[in-house]
């Protein structure tokens, strides 16, 4: 990833870093999507073992109460009614 790549992903994140930060975060990227590539291209000799999942190992549900609405939304940036308010993305 190049620098003005991760800029423009700090700005959509709405995080801001120092030029130090940057050219740091853009070494760690390229390292994770160099080993992301290898996992990628190694050969899986068992995928069946991945896949099934034994449903007795599997917790049961639990409903429980969840934290109260103003809890929840005194971190967003907007809010509206109970709910959080978002840019529209679609016309």
């Amino acid at each position: 990833m190049d620098i003005k790549e991760i800029e423009h992903l700090a700005e959509l994140s709405k995080l801001t870093f120092s030029e130090e930060e940057v050219k740091q975060f853009s070494t760690e990227f390229e390292s994770m999507v160099e080993f992301a590539n290898i996992i990628k291209n190694c050969e899986v000799q068992s995928q069946a073992k991945i896949n099934s999942i034994n449903m007795a190992d599997l917790r049961e549900d639990e409903v429980k109460e969840s934290a109260p609405v103003d809890v929840i939304l005194q971190n967003a940036p907007m809010a509206k009614k109970d709910s959080f308010v978002v840019p529209r993305i679609m016309e």
